[in-house]
């Protein structure tokens, strides 16, 4: 059984006061064969059989009785999941970094290092790393490679970008991923509370960080 970390980002890359607080990269990490597809494909039959019109589920998107179906699902198969989450507060980033080519790379480096630690070597070795297209199209293959070259050699593993309506556990990260920054943007923590069980990590990066540059 091979392993796959779907991963999805939340804010943007306004480091500005008029930009989100918060820029965060989650994982789900998960074996295959993944046990919420099943449940997830049968959904959005049952959707679209009731006249809503969905080719896939997105949080943001999706309406509260969408929204709080989607998250019994993913509970439902909480056990099979693990969720990692870096975090980081924009005000702390250093101007030098901001650049969408620089800082995208350096923070899923971060994620993707630790997620790969987590693993044994031979089950690192064949990970299948897959993320929603890449936010920054300008400059996409020096992007690729700064992400790898962010990774410990060691660490061998595949990464693919695919639109999310490809997964079902790019949606299941989509979902986690706005689950985490509702938390620390918002400070609500309705939707957080029933994903706690698989979080392993968040890691604020600037934690011990005292400069704010805005």
């Amino acid at each position: 059984m091979s392993s796959y970390s779907f991963l999805d980002e939340s804010g943007d890359f306004n480091f500005s006061e008029t930009g989100s607080r918060y820029f965060l990269l989650t994982s789900v990490t998960a074996k295959r064969p993944f046990s919420f597809e099943s449940e997830m494909s049968e959904y959005r039959y049952e959707l679209l059989e009731a006249g809503v019109d969905i080719d896939h589920f997105h949080c943001v998107r999706d309406n509260w009785t969408i929204r709080n179906r989607v998250f019994d699902l993913i509970v439902a198969d909480l056990k099979a999941i693990t969720i990692d989450c870096v975090v980081v507060d924009k005000a702390k980033t250093n101007p030098a970094l901001r650049s969408p080519q620089r800082f995208y790379p350096k923070m899923m480096g971060y994620l993707l290092a630790y997620v790969l630690r987590g693993m044994e070597p031979s089950e690192a070795g064949r990970a299948l790393v897959v993320t929603d297209r890449l936010p920054i199209e300008r400059g996409r293959k020096a992007v690729e490679k700064a992400i790898r070259d962010a990774v410990p050699a060691e660490m061998a593993y595949g990464i693919r970008h695919h639109p999310s309506c490809a997964h079902f556990g790019l949606q299941v990260a989509d979902y986690c991923a706005w689950a985490i920054q509702r938390k620390w943007e918002k400070g609500d923590t309705r939707s957080y509370l029933k994903i706690r069980e698989a979080v392993r990590s968040e890691f604020d990066v600037f934690r011990s960080g005292t400069t704010r540059y805005y």
